[in-house]
């Protein structure tokens, strides 16, 4: 719900502007509609809120909305792009706006949007919001027949000088793929200097958004935000443009344009034709570009030909298409005002590949993903992939398309936990079904001994997450897990599909969502399957987000990556969460794609206290294909096949721990309980460890920090630790020869009279 506060100065701003039109758009020129969007799927809904649309593109404005992730209202969180039969499609971005500083936490205010020009050519709408003591008003500007949005940010200083700030543009989609900055892919972060192209681009075959960003100087998970570092002094202000440039397909050859005009550059063009090595027509191929050794840009033709505009420079060029292998590699020398031809003849058509993946020991059929670990791997991940899951029914089958050509297979069934990665070697040629068969050694069932798995904080496809329900469970079964989880950013779409693709297989589903406010994350499970969240993330405290995650069923209550810019401890030591530390959290998170150092120390400072804070983990995958499910997670004991409230109740209880490979099987005590100490009366602690990648140490830590350290050798080791005779706890770190290590909660200690023990 919005701060009546904030309301009343939205509806004031908003009256005093003029709307044309109802919430039925006319196709024609440029148009400004107040109300719930019409672009499918779109997340603007209230009737505050403003769409604006030429003839090839819509974005709209959340004003009474909530944004996601806590951000303040005022920001576009739809885009669309007009299709060919003159409708728009579903929306493309989850977020894409301006932010202040690098996702942390956003204390806000107030909004003010006025209508600053609004004609058949030309619509202009400036928002003000405040980000603290600092003004930030943006201007959206959309001219007729234009396939870019003109953004234009200023930050005004009110307050005291501000240091170290990290602000610009973003663009996060909804779902598709992803393109950085050339010369940054896989990049999660970078500082740039002189940069090939200052953009990052969104897409699929059917369509992309570029973010033009001429100012940025640093990127931030992996190109989607493009920041400038800077300070404001008191009274200063500050500036920033960019474009959004909105597209009907995956050709992205308009994005090069687009920056060979803005930019003033000279230029010329290559073009040409692309056929196979026995002179077939690639219906639709793709020609990509290549400068100083990395992608620039690419085009998707037509009819086997194709097209691209490019700066004046040398490039290298290559055609490929869907399942296609690639062509040779060109040197092309682009000049001012030149047209290069160059054909392409030399293509080879898809193959196939069958692969049945099953357990050496048993012969059962196994959950796998399959990956390419050395053979072509297609750059516009629309026409191939590079992982593969197999299907959820017949188990441990898995089919796909492969280019032409000589691979190696990476095959993983609980990789680097239960068992190592398979590979397997394989030729794939034109026309053909290549036919392989794994057989993986698992070298432990913890599910046989009471311990469950589950990677529990995981993505589905809401917002930026591109996961489909199914491709979630798929891969959650082929790492290994035992249960499966979804967090998806405040919302439970995915439950009901999720709980019935997991009882297809016999599985536990624990639901979840991620609650997101700005200033801290967090996962409360189990959920009520299908419950909605009642507050609002972006408005309200810390206090009210928790009561209603207990409404909605949840047993425990997850930090998320708790001291990244906008987690919750991070934020406390800020003091920027509303309503400060509630003490009814439950679980601290070690986040596997984050630093998550500071959690674990945190964790063991409760513990001193003798507070039971204890751990939780899970990968933040939003992307099967390109991110690992279960890269880390908790083993959890409940002795035999939990329901979602008896896993989420033996978390609370501690009777769990994170791992990124090794396994632990305590043998005479569990994890979060209780040992009773009387002098003179020695106990041990016994362990059994497994680790695929072999042991290389365990530890037993406690109050005062290390009190015993073991160097190990091997894949299995029986190992016992003397009890140090005082109160307090003591917990195991174990580390792999990979360096993966395993944190335990803790054993609690008490000393007692040997007349109570």
């Amino acid at each position: 719900m919005l701060n009546p506060y904030r309301r009343t100065l939205l509806a004031a701003s908003i009256a005093a502007a003029t709307f044309i039109g109802s919430t039925t758009y006319t196709q024609a020129a440029v148009s400004i509609t107040k109300g719930k969007t019409v672009i499918p799927a779109g997340n603007a809904t209230d009737a505050q809120d403003i769409t604006i649309r030429n003839e090839k593109l819509a974005f709209a404005l959340a004003l009474g909305s909530a944004p996601p992730w806590g951000v303040a209202r005022g920001c576009i969180v739809d885009i669309a792009n007009v299709q060919a039969d003159g409708s728009l499609s579903n929306d493309r971005v989850a977020f894409a706006d301006f932010i202040p500083n690098n996702w942390s936490s956003w204390p806000n205010t107030y909004q003010n949007v006025d209508i600053v020009k609004d004609t058949a050519a030309e619509a202009v709408v400036r928002v003000s919001r405040d980000f603290g003591k600092v003004d930030v008003t943006t201007e959206y500007r959309l001219r007729q027949n234009d396939d870019r949005i003109h953004v234009s940010t200023t930050m005004t200083n009110k307050g005291e000088a501000i240091n170290d700030l990290l602000s610009g543009y973003t663009l996060w989609p909804d779902g598709g793929y992803k393109f950085a900055v050339p010369g940054y892919a896989g990049k999660e972060e970078a500082v740039v200097a002189s940069p090939l192209a200052d953009r990052f681009v969104g897409y699929d075959a059917d369509w992309a958004i570029a973010l033009h960003a001429p100012y940025f100087t640093e990127l931030k998970y992996k190109s989607r935000d493009l920041y400038r570092k800077h300070s404001l002094a008191a009274g200063q202000s500050i500036s920033f443009e960019g474009d959004y440039q909105v597209l009907a397909s995956g050709d992205i050859a308009p994005v090069a344009r687009a920056e060979i005009e803005r930019k003033g550059l000279k230029a010329g063009t290559v073009t040409g034709s692309v056929k196979t090595a026995d002179g077939a027509v690639v219906e639709n191929p793709a020609v990509i570009a290549l400068k100083d050794g990395v992608p620039y840009i690419w085009t998707i033709g037509q009819q086997g030909g194709y097209s691209l505009d490019l700066p004046v420079g040398d490039y290298e060029i290559y055609a490929t298409g869907k399942g296609y292998s690639d062509s040779g590699k060109v040197t092309a020398k682009v000049r001012s005002g030149k047209t290069l031809q160059q054909s392409f003849a030399d293509l080879a058509a898809p193959g196939r590949v069958s692969v049945q993946v099953s357990a050496v020991d048993t012969g059962a059929a196994l959950d796998a993903k399959v990956q390419i670990a050395k053979g072509s791997k297609p750059l516009i991940e629309f026409l191939g992939s590079k992982t593969f899951f197999t299907e959820l029914t017949p188990v441990g089958k898995a089919e796909f398309t492969l280019a032409p050509g000589d691979y190696q297979l990476k095959v993983l069934s609980g990789g680097n936990f239960l068992s190592k990665p398979l590979l397997l070697d394989a030729q794939v040629k034109p026309g053909a079904t290549t036919q392989l068969t794994a057989q993986v050694d698992i070298r432990t069932r913890p599910t046989a001994q009471g311990w469950y798995a589950g990677d529990l904080h995981h993505h589905a496809d809401v917002l930026e997450g591109s996961t489909p329900p199914e491709f979630l469970v798929r891969s959650q079964l082929a790492a290994g897990l035992n249960v499966t989880f979804v967090s998806d950013h405040d919302s439970t779409r995915n439950h009901k599909a999720i709980q019935a693709l997991s009882a297809q297989r016999g599985i536990p589903f624990v639901p979840s969502m991620e609650v997101s406010p700005s200033w801290g994350h967090f996962n409360p499970f189990p959920l009520t399957i299908g419950a909605e969240l009642k507050v609002d993330p972006g408005v309200d405290d810390i206090h009210s987000i928790l009561k209603d995650a207990r409404r909605m069923g949840a047993t425990v209550v997850a930090s998320n990556h708790p001291y990244i810019p906008y987690g919750y401890l991070s934020s406390l030591e800020k003091k920027t969460a509303p309503g400060g530390f509630n003490p009814t959290i439950d679980l601290i998170e070690i986040n596997s794609e984050v630093d998550y150092q500071k959690a674990v120390e945190k964790a063991r400072a409760f513990w001193n206290e003798g507070l039971p804070y204890y751990y939780t983990a899970g990968s933040d995958t939003h992307d099967v294909w390109n991110e690992t499910t279960g890269h880390n997670r908790m083993f959890v004991y409940t002795g035999s096949q939990p329901d979602a409230a008896a896993f989420a109740q033996a978390m609370k209880n501690g009777r769990s721990y994170a791992s990124f490979g090794p396994v632990i099987y305590p043998q005479n005590v569990m994890f979060g309980d209780t040992v009773k100490l009387a002098v003179g009366q020695p106990q041990t602690l016994n362990f059994k460890l497994l680790a695929v990648n072999g042991l290389a140490s365990v530890k037993l830590i406690g109050n005062e920090g290390l009190i015993s350290e073991q160097t190990l050798t091997g894949e299995q080791s029986d190992v016992s630790f003397t009890l140090p005779m005082r109160s307090g706890w003591v917990a195991l770190v174990v580390e792999d020869s990979e360096k993966n290590k395993a944190w335990s909660n803790p054993v609690w200690l008490k000393t007692v009279e040997v007349a109570q023990f």
